[in-house]
Order: structure tokens, then sequence, then C-alpha cells
């Protein structure tokens, strides 16, 4: 989410969600989130449907989720 000020400058505000074993997710306010580990970006995903931060939150949370249970499958195979 993007607001232009005076002097035509811009602010940006971003939501981090973080959450175990050095995991954060940023969400830009709009659609994408970033996924970052131990600080560096691994992975990104959208979701245009989030338009408050909980449903931001519910998102991040249900594709992290989504993403350890593919690796636990991954490992199984």
């Amino acid at each position: 989410m993007s607001k232009k000020i005076k002097g035509g400058k811009m602010i940006t505000s971003k939501t981090v969600f973080e959450f175990e074993h050095n995991i954060k997710i940023v969400w830009n306010g709009s659609a994408t989130f970033n996924v970052f580990n131990n600080g560096k970006e691994v992975n990104m995903f959208t979701d245009y449907s989030c338009k408050t931060i909980e449903e931001a939150k519910q998102s991040a949370e249900e594709w992290l989720g989504e993403q350890i249970q593919e690796e636990k499958l991954n490992a199984e195979l």
C-alpha cells in the first residue's frame, strides 16, 4: 500500500507475519506476499482476496501450512 505525500515521495506500508524457524511473510497491503527464511527471500505468492490484515494473516498461515505439508509428503517419497 503506497501513499503519495507532499513533495512527491512515496510511503509504503507492509505488514510482517513472523513464524517459527525464522520464517517471515511480508504482505504489501495488496495481493503480494514475500516469504523470507533467515532474512533471505525464498518464495512469494499472491492472494487477491485479502482486504484486511486479518485476512492476510490467515492467507499467510494457510500458505505456510500447505508448504510444510507438501515438504512432509516429499520427504516421505
